[in-house]
């Protein structure tokens, strides 16, 4: 038996499934913000049937994540090389927003004042031009442990990619001075070149080491009185790891919830046949974007959290403040807006009867018709549609509406926020959206999939069974990964199939080491190498995939080649007479583990459908709402409709058509014009 656990904004989500594949349990109740700790441990209270041996629990989590956005973490303090005390607060010299006269630069987590100096110099190969001054060192430490009452500490040396001798002595000295400090060593949470990125990612693993050690760690104690016999962690490249790992690894589960979504979406598009996807996950808070080609999830070093550089492997999501709690308002300028605020799970939008007071995405369409109160949760919980509407009324009359009309309006705004999110990561890109099938999922997701991808051009919508479950179910079938860099800035016509091969080689024999220690076995594991190479003067590179079985004699003037197409693909253009340099050996190691091999739709009794009048476009019309756990593959409908069930509510708006497939999936498709 595998459990899922997904810690979201307003929910957290439970799925159960067994050996064979069979979904045996699902649930969602409201997470605990103040202690996301405490919504785990009720959903793992209500898990049926335990084995006697135990059960393996799979948890993601937006922790990490909100104790950087909300900058609720411990103070951090930074030992640096002398003389680059400041290299937070120097950042780039690029602007996120160029034309902006009042831009700021983020605030970095560590200030000034808590960044000291070490005497120590390691050069650019690796060679000690300067001796660690360990005294100098231990005054540094005691500065900041025992004046400042700092108690998590980043040390970031220069060039410590190449050597981390002196960062290594310095992480033992803390550690002999003051073994209740934290510590963070750049060399081993970001072993690569660019002293300002590796320095941020230590810096945000420190602020939020303390933070997912001691919720792992209470997650750790308290599973285990509930017969889990083993607890995995998602992370931001949509691997998982033990949760001893994770506690070490803090900056790796950055996006580790968003990034099961994804695990999930591409899991579910390729057992129906579809490879080209933009995940859509919608839900309490947010709502998160990604586009696969191909069918496989890419990965990138250069993604970014509250404008603060992330250089670990992730899953590179566009998220956006639209989400089922957002909070609607009339903006100084008098436009409707909807979002980035939230209302979260506590109070929750005002139809939940927890003491929301703000107008929501969810209360307008609980307003309009689309949301039915019995039937919320599968009627689990029933929403109270008067405290809705009646929210709705005040802003209903500043824009001249009625509630209906304003729920109309705010579920427009809102679906415009996300194709814009959509935009970015298909459009900005290079990529047709139209040449995508979405996949629509979250509590929220499949109510606004179709008017989204009306906006885009987009005529086929996929939701999955159990669509609001979709991320945690994306645990369970995610495998152990890990990711390993080694900075090595060489001109591409100097190196040699034996020098490519040498360093693969080592990096190879760590990735299975580590895999040992695991206790995982290394005859499953799987190696994925790649190279990030650039041409002679750019400022940054690509990363150029191999495969692991022409590692061992890789020419490097193919190699060269690959560069120049992959070039060519990405950017319209290639200098292929131009000299190239490779900057970065890159190596994964995937070990799968046992996964369900479908996700079983749910089971139910057929339902007449009912007919009622919702507003569409200003005009009020009839649409038909079918329960789905009661349709069979083969069923088809036209819109408008609504499909509703236990974890989601599907809207299938007028000009689409609703078809229900072979594996439980319904499949929205937009009328040719």
């Amino acid at each position: 038996m595998k459990v899922g656990i997904e810690v979201g904004g307003t929910f957290t989500d439970l799925i159960v499934v067994a050996d064979d594949g069979r979904v045996l349990q699902t649930g969602k109740i409201f997470s605990t913000p103040a202690n996301p700790a405490l919504a785990v441990l009720e959903a793992l209270a209500l898990v049926e049937g335990q084995p006697a041996g135990g059960v393996t629990l799979v948890h993601g989590s937006t922790v990490a994540t909100n104790a950087v956005l909300e900058r609720k973490g411990p103070r951090v303090g930074l030992l640096a090389t002398e003389g680059f005390r400041d290299l937070l607060e120097l950042q780039r010299q690029d602007r996120q927003s160029i034309y902006d006269i009042h831009f700021r630069k983020p605030a970095p987590l560590v200030s000034r004042e808590d960044a000291l100096e070490v005497p120590e110099r390691i050069g650019p190969d690796g060679e000690v031009v300067r001796p660690l001054d360990e005294a100098a060192a231990a005054a540094a430490i005691r500065a900041l442990v025992t004046t400042r009452g700092i108690r998590s500490i980043a040390v970031s040396f220069l060039h410590a990619y190449k050597n981390p001798d002196h960062e290594r002595r310095v992480g033992a000295l803390i550690r002999s001075l003051h073994p209740e400090v934290s510590v963070s060593l750049s060399s081993a949470v970001n072993p690569e070149f660019r002293e300002f990125e590796r320095t941020s990612t230590t810096a945000v693993d420190a602020f939020v080491k303390p933070i997912i050690d001691r919720y792992v760690s209470h997650l750790e104690a308290q599973a285990a009185g509930r017969r889990v016999r083993d607890l995995w962690i998602m992370e931001s490249n949509g691997g998982i790891l033990p949760a001893p790992y994770a506690r070490e690894h803090a900056v790796r589960t950055l996006l580790s919830g968003p990034a099961a979504g994804v695990m999930g979406a591409v899991f579910v598009a390729r057992r129906a046949g579809i490879e080209n996807v933009i995940t859509m996950d919608m839900g309490g808070t947010s709502t998160d974007v990604y586009l696969v080609t191909g069918g496989v999830p890419q990965v990138t070093t250069d993604g970014m959290i509250d404008r603060l550089p992330i250089k670990v492997p992730m899953i590179d999501i566009c998220s956006v403040g639209a989400g089922g709690g957002s909070i609607a308002r009339i903006d100084p300028g008098g436009m409707l807006q909807v979002g980035p605020q939230s209302a979260g799970a506590d109070p929750g939008p005002a139809c939940y009867g927890r003491g929301g007071k703000r107008p929501t995405t969810t209360d307008a369409n609980v307003a309009r018709g689309l949301i039915r109160p019995h039937r919320f949760l599968g009627g689990r919980k029933r929403l109270d549609r008067e405290a809705g509407v009646e929210v709705l009324r005040e802003l209903a009359v500043a824009v001249g509406q009625d509630p209906a009309a304003l729920g109309e309006s705010i579920f427009k705004v809102a679906n415009a926020t996300m194709a814009a999110a959509i935009r970015v990561v298909s459009v900005e890109r290079g990529y047709d959206p139209r040449d995508y099938t979405l996949v629509a999922f979250g509590g929220a997701g499949p109510l606004h999939a179709a008017a989204v991808a009306d906006d885009l051009g987009i005529t086929r919508v996929l939701v999955p069974v159990h669509p609001g479950l979709l991320s945690a179910f994306g645990l369970l079938i995610a495998d152990f990964r890990r990711d390993y860099v080694r900075t090595d800035v060489r001109p591409a016509d100097t190196l040699t199939p034996r020098t490519l091969a040498a360093t693969f080689t080592s990096l190879q024999a760590e990735a299975l080491a580590e895999v040992a220690s695991h206790h995982l076995p290394k005859d499953r594991a799987e190696l994925i190498p790649a190279a990030d190479m650039r041409y002679v003067g750019q400022a940054f590179e690509l990363t150029v995939p191999l495969s692991a079985a022409e590692v061992g004699a890789l020419d490097p003037a193919v190699l060269t080649d690959r560069f120049h197409r992959l070039h060519r693909i990405r950017y319209g253009h290639a200098a292929p007479k131009e000299a190239v340099e490779l900057v970065n050996y890159r190596l994964s190691v995937v070990v799968p583990q046992p996964k369900p091999q479908r996700l079983a739709a749910e089971a139910g009794e057929a339902q007449p459908a009912e007919t009622l009048p919702v507003p569409v476009d200003g005009r009020s019309v009839e649409c038909r709402f079918y329960w789905r756990p009661g349709l069979r593959a083969g069923f088809r409908a036209p819109g408008p409709a609504v499909i509703e069930e236990h974890t989601a509510t599907t809207y299938v708006p007028p000009g689409w058509t609703l078809a229900v497939d072979a594996e439980g999936n319904l499949r929205l498709e937009r009328e040719a014009h």
